[in-house]
């Protein structure tokens, strides 16, 4: 058989490429000190994957943004806690100052008696779909205050209605009491009070449907 089929790293090197990530096993301390990482770790790093296993080790744990390290300890330890694995989106420093976003799950190694023995996972490249949810985020955010204004616009006009509707009512009641001189005018404000109600209908129904598209944005956030 072709020894590249027999070579387990070489064949997990060589999937974990087309995804745009590494694997890696490390041990459970502060820095994640890396024994093995095969993948794109350059591309996502900005380091070779040499930096973090020969020693001097760089700190894997190092790398990730200051205000997102708690959370990816945060993350392993309650993960190792329950037994569990973790899923957790951070951002990587590299080299030059500009960050990646990473989307990691791992999981602990134990041995028979249930000690823990290393750390292992998958770190793949999160940057175009955080991107692409920040801009859904950012868009929901202005359709959502959008909205809150045309709530806003409408609700007067359905007070001005309501206080037409109730004009057109007193004026039918005025005309009634002039008789004949003021059956015209009861016509027209026949038709005014039909055209108020007319309009608050419609104008109640763009209300709600717009207040109701204002909770389907919050609840897809």
């Amino acid at each position: 058989m072709d020894g590249a089929f027999l070579d387990g790293r070489e064949v997990i090197g060589s999937i974990v490429h087309r995804t745009n990530g590494f694997v890696y096993r490390c041990r459970n301390d502060r820095d994640y000190s890396m024994i093995l990482m095969e993948g794109a770790v350059t591309a996502l790093t900005g380091y070779p994957a040499e930096d973090f296993i020969s020693t001097p080790q760089r700190s894997y744990s190092g790398l990730a943004h200051p205000e997102d390290t708690e959370t990816v300890f945060a993350a392993v330890d309650a993960a190792l806690e329950k037994g569990e694995n973790w899923s957790v989106d951070y951002r990587l420093v590299r080299p030059d100052g500009t960050t990646r976003w990473v989307h990691e799950v791992g999981g602990g190694v134990f041995d028979a008696n249930g000690t823990l023995q290393f750390l292992e996972g998958i770190v793949l490249d999160h940057e175009a779909r955080k991107r692409e949810e920040e801009t859904r985020g950012a868009r929901n955010q202005q359709i959502t205050a959008f909205c809150r204004n045309l709530v806003s616009e409408t609700k007067p006009i359905l007070s001005v209605l309501r206080e037409l509707r109730i004009l057109a009512i007193n004026a039918r009641i005025e005309a009634a009491r002039a008789g004949q001189a003021g059956a015209g005018f009861a016509v027209v404000a026949g038709e005014v009070g039909r055209i108020a109600n007319e309009t608050t209908t419609r104008a109640s129904s763009v209300s709600d449907l717009t207040e109701e598209l204002q909770k389907l944005l919050r609840n897809s956030g």
